[in-house]
C-alpha cells in the first residue's frame, strides 16, 4: 500500500496530461499561467465504533462526528525551483509527442478532515488495506521469496516469538552440518588448494567452513511457499483458477485474523479487482456469496468485475455501475430513488439471476413478457438493423416472465440505460397505456409499446399469412408439430393462413416453435416484423 502511493504517468488521466502538453506547445499560453494536473481522491469513512472514532478524531467534517474524510493529493512538489525553466524548454519542442511530463518531481500527501495539515502517519497506520488487481501473478505473491511477496508480509507481520522452535531448529540443523565429516573432509580439501594458491601472508586465515543458511528469521521465512490439496503440489504447478482462490483467501486471513487485534488495526479494506479470474461459473457463485459474508464493522470489500454470476449474488443497495457519458465516467447505483425495504428492491434481488443480471452491463434494453419474444427479437433486429446485432449496440432482451414491468422500469427511469423498449401484449386491459403514463417521458428514454393485435405471436402470424414469408411459418410449424402441422399446411394450401386456427397449434408449444422459426428464417431469410416491434427497433437505433 505505501508503495502505491507514488503514482506513474499510467495512473493519471491521459486527457489530462494531453491537454497540459498542448498548453506547453502554445506560445500564445504565459508558461506562468500553466496549472500542472494533480490526482485528488476523497475517501469518506461513516458508521463508526467507539475504537474507529478515536482515531479518526481530527478527521471529522460534520458537527455530529459522524463522517470523516480522507483527502489524497498527488501533486507536484512546491519546492520545484526549475518549473518555469523546465516549461520553457519543453517548449522548443516542435512536436507535442516530445514534450514531456515531470513525474520525477510530484509528491503525493494526505491530508485529513477539511484541513490542509497532513493526516499523522501514526494513525493512518492504523488503516490497513491490500488491493488485489486484475493482473495480479497470484503464483508468485504465494512464494515468500522477496521483501514485497504478499506470502512473506503476512509471515513477518506475526508475533516473531511464535517462530521460535524453528529458528533452534535451524541453529541445531547448522552445528550438525559443523561436524558431519563428509562437510568436513570437503572443507579440508578445499583449505588445501586454498593455501597452494594464495599469497602466503601471516595475517591471513584460509580455513573454510559450510553454513546451512542465516538463522535470521526473515531470511528463514523468505524459505517458504505454499502446498494446496489433499494430494499436494506446489502453487508453480497449480493451476490459475485455484492460485487465485488460493491467493484471495490467503488476503482475506490475513486481514480477517485475530492477529490484527494486536497491532491496533481498527479499518481493514481489501480491493479486488475481477475476483472471477480463472474460475467457472459454479466457483464464482460461491466466492461471491462468501466475500458478501465477510463485510464486517472493521472490514469493507471494494470488488470490481465483469462477471454475472458475480454481480447476481451481491446486494443492489451496495451495487454500483461504472458508465461512460460522452467523456465523463458516471456511477449509478440500480437502486437509486427505490427504498432497500420495497416491493421493487425486493422482486429485483430474487429475479436477478445470472441470465439477467447481464443487463447490469447493457447500454439499452428491452424488456418482453415471455420466452417468443426473449427467442425471436435478437435476430428480427438483425434482419431490421441490415446484419448489426443487438450484442454490438450493447443491448440486452430480458424477459420479466409476465407483467413485472414496473419492477425493471422503476431501475431505468432513475437514468442508467441510454434506450429501453417495452413490448407489451394488448389484452383489452389499460395497463400497457397505465405503463406508458407512469415511465415515458419527455427525456425520451423508456418507450412502451402495445402490439397491435392481440399478443406478440398472433402479430408475427397475421404478417406472414401470405406470400414468401408465409412458408417460412408453415415450415416451423411442421418442425414442432410434426403430425397437425403438414395437415395444416395442406387445408392452408395457396390460401392465407388463418390466424386463430395457427395460433391454436402454437400457443401451448411457444418456446419450441420460436427455436423451429429461428431455424426456418436462418434457411429461407424470408420473414416479415410487426409494425410495432420495428417502432421499437427504430427507438433504440436513434443517437
Amino acid at each position: 500500500m505505501f508503495r502505491k502511493r507514488m503514482l506513474t504517468m499510467d495512473d493519471i488521466n491521459y486527457q489530462s496530461i494531453k491537454e497540459f502538453k498542448e498548453k506547453v506547445k502554445n506560445s500564445e499560453i504565459d508558461v506562468e499561467s500553466i496549472i500542472f494536473p494533480e490526482v485528488k481522491i476523497e475517501a469518506i469513512m461513516t458508521d463508526f465504533n467507539d475504537d474507529q472514532a478515536s482515531i479518526v478524531g481530527d478527521w471529522f467534517i460534520d458537527e455530529n462526528l459522524e463522517k470523516a474524510k480522507l483527502t489524497y493529493i498527488f501533486s507536484l512538489r512546491p519546492g520545484w525551483q526549475k518549473k518555469i525553466e523546465w516549461l520553457k524548454e519543453q517548449r522548443q519542442k516542435n512536436d507535442i509527442n516530445l514534450i514531456d511530463f515531470p513525474i520525477d518531481e510530484y509528491e503525493y500527501q494526505i491530508f485529513g478532515g477539511e484541513s490542509q495539515h497532513r493526516a499523522d502517519p501514526y494513525f493512518l497506520k492504523m488503516l490497513k488495506m491490500e488491493s488485489l488487481d486484475a493482473l495480479r501473478d497470484a503464483r508468485k505473491e504465494l512464494i515468500a521469496g522477496g521483501d514485497y511477496r504478499l506470502l512473506y508480509r503476512i509471515l513477518n507481520n506475526r508475533d516473531k516469538k511464535q517462530y521460535s522452535d524453528i529458528q533452534k531448529s535451524l541453529l541445531d540443523l547448522q552445528n550438525k552440518v559443523k561436524i558431519d565429516p563428509e562437510f568436513r573432509k570437503i572443507s579440508s580439501e578445499i583449505k588445501t588448494y586454498l593455501d597452494k594458491i594464495s599469497l602466503q601472508e601471516n595475517d591471513i586465515d584460509n580455513s573454510v567452513d559450510f553454513k546451512f543458511t542465516s538463522p535470521e528469521l526473515s531470511e528463514v521465512l523468505k524459505k517458504l511457499s505454499l502446498i494446496y490439496g489433499s494430494n499436494p503440489i506446489s502453487v508453480e504447478r497449480n493451476g490459475l483458477g485455484r492460485n487465485n482462490l488460493l491467493y484471495m483467501s490467503l488476503v482475506l486471513s490475513h486481514l480477517t485474523g485475530s492477529n490484527f487485534g494486536s497491532d491496533n488495526t481498527f479499518f481493514r479494506l481489501i480491493g479486488v479487482e475481477e475476483p472471477e479470474s480463472h474460475l467457472h461459473p459454479h466457483l464464482q457463485l460461491h466466492l461471491s456469496k462468501n466475500i458478501k459474508n465477510s463485510n464486517g464493522e472493521d472490514l469493507q470489500i471494494i470488488i470490481t468485475s465483469h462477471s454475472p454470476y458475480i454481480a447476481s449474488q451481491l446486494d443492489l443497495e451496495n451495487t454500483y455501475i461504472l458508465y461512460k457519458d460522452n467523456d465523463q465516467i458516471k456511477k449509478h447505483n440500480l437502486l437509486t430513488g427505490i427504498e432497500p425495504d420495497s416491493d421493487t428492491a425486493r422482486y429485483l434481488e430474487k429475479f436477478l439471476n445470472a441470465t439477467n443480471s447481464t443487463m447490469f452491463f447493457a447500454k439499452k434494453i428491452i424488456l418482453v413478457e415471455g420466452i417468443s419474444e426473449q427467442l425471436l427479437i435478437p435476430k428480427l433486429f438483425e434482419i431490421y438493423s441490415g446484419g448489426k446485432s443487438l450484442e454490438k449496440c450493447g443491448c440486452n432482451v430480458v424477459n420479466v416472465n409476465g407483467l413485472a414491468f414496473k419492477h425493471f422500469l422503476e431501475i431505468i427511469k432513475n437514468g442508467y440505460f441510454i434506450r429501453c423498449v417495452v413490448y407489451t401484449d394488448n389484452d383489452g386491459t389499460t395497463r400497457g397505456e397505465d405503463l406508458k403514463k407512469a415511465y415515458e417521458s419527455e427525456n425520451n428514454v423508456i418507450r412502451v409499446i402495445i402490439s397491435d393485435k392481440k399478443t406478440f405471436e398472433k402479430d408475427l402470424i397475421f404478417v406472414n399469412k401470405s406470400g414468401a414469408t408465409k412458408d417460412t411459418l408453415v415450415s416451423a410449424l411442421c418442425r414442432t408439430r410434426p403430425t397437425n402441422g403438414p395437415k395444416l399446411k395442406k387445408l392452408i394450401g395457396a390460401d392465407e393462413i388463418d390466424v386463430e386456427a395457427f395460433f391454436e397449434e402454437i400457443k401451448d408449444y411457444k418456446s419450441e416453435f420460436s427455436l423451429d422459426l429461428l431455424t426456418s428464417i436462418e434457411e429461407s431469410t424470408n420473414i416479415n416484423i410487426p409494425e410495432y416491434i420495428q417502432k421499437g427497433f427504430d427507438h433504440l437505433l436513434n443517437p
